[in-house]
């Protein structure tokens, strides 16, 4: 982890938190394969033969999380959570994590730490490590993960799941259930309260990457994925987008937790259909392939739909209710730049 001091606006005790940080992350489940961690210019690691996997992810204060909401371990999962979840979706294994913070002046050091201790929570539990990174001074607050990670290997040959592999007469799956996390988002901004809420809230900030599913499901021979991260069928449209086909919806066979529906009847549905950051896989498998799926992993995936020749009109996602009539959604997903 290095410090960028082109800014006169440096933010105070900086090299003393680059050094707290550093030992929160030397005390935590280190990678076998670093030759040199935080503390240099760059990091050095192994490299060993096969694909590498990369990705990264900035959260902003006010635009992805509310700190003054939020206990600041929370934030830090979330934001290791939303690069493993990028990484599962590939069918891979995380491997090394870099860093950027902005820090903003109202930000004290403790803070920070606290978040580091959420980041090397998640990545304790589903792995990888944090091996270095920057820290800059920001007027607003985020943080940036970079994380790699390692291709899964069938018969000494690299496979990832990718988006464009989806083929008309593919059905559809996802993994988990869908929509706690934005009815958690819900709950939150509306002061709900209960058991319910208090669940849905814990969706929202706890949200659980799927690696072992990933594994699961391009070991079974999956070979189309993505994980939701902006809403089922915005991400769905980018997956039919990449593949050059279109996709039809059965709203009725989305699984969505018990408590969203408690907690907001009739909504529940549209919430789990355009909600965002539940982290789930979604993916497509030919007919033979599913029906196995759901057999072995019976409770942890569902079928949802099925994929068809790219429509001349209309909607690229179509999403049917239980009769089988169009439903038209008053919006299909988040949008970072809208």
């Amino acid at each position: 982890m290095s410090s960028t001091g082109k800014s006169d606006h440096s933010s105070p005790g900086e090299f003393e938190l680059i050094a707290a940080l550093q030992r929160r992350v030397e005390r935590s489940r280190q990678c076998d394969d670093i030759v040199l961690g935080i503390g240099d210019d760059a990091a050095v690691t192994e490299f060993k033969t096969g694909q590498q996997v990369l990705t990264t992810d900035t959260m902003v204060d006010g635009v992805h999380f509310l700190r003054d909401r939020a206990d600041w371990k929370d934030i830090g999962w979330k934001s290791a959570v939303s690069n493993l979840s990028d990484i599962a979706a590939m069918g891979a294994a995380p491997l090394h994590a870099l860093v950027t913070l902005g820090v903003s002046p109202d930000v004290e050091a403790s803070y920070v730490e606290r978040m580091y201790d959420g980041m090397i929570s998640a990545f304790d539990e589903f792995g990888g490590c944090i091996i270095g990174g920057d820290v800059v001074y920001s007027p607003v607050f985020f943080v940036t993960v970079a994380l790699t990670g390692r291709a899964h290997e069938i018969e000494g040959e690299p496979v990832v799941m990718r988006r464009d592999r989806a083929m008309p007469g593919d059905l559809i799956g996802v993994t988990g259930t869908l929509g706690g996390a934005s009815g958690g988002l819900r709950a939150l901004i509306d002061g709900l309260e209960g058991a319910d809420a208090d669940a849905l809230r814990s969706m929202h900030y706890r949200a659980k990457p799927r690696i072992d599913m990933g594994t699961a499901l391009i070991e079974g021979g999956v070979r189309c994925a993505m994980d939701i991260s902006d809403g089922l069928v915005a991400d769905l449209e980018k997956m039919c987008g990449s593949s050059d086909v279109g996709a039809v919806i059965d709203s009725a066979s989305v699984p969505i937790p018990a408590e969203l529906e408690r907690q907001f009847g009739a909504e529940a549905t549209e919430i789990a259909l355009a909600g965002g950051e539940d982290y789930e896989l979604l993916f497509t498998a030919p007919f033979d392939l599913m029906d196995r799926l759901l057999a072995r992993h019976r409770g942890k995936i569902s079928h949802i739909g099925r994929i068809i020749e790219t429509p001349q009109e209309g909607d690229i996602v179509e999403v049917r209710d239980a009769e089988g009539n169009l439903m038209s959604l008053e919006r299909k997903g988040w949008d970072h730049l809208q």
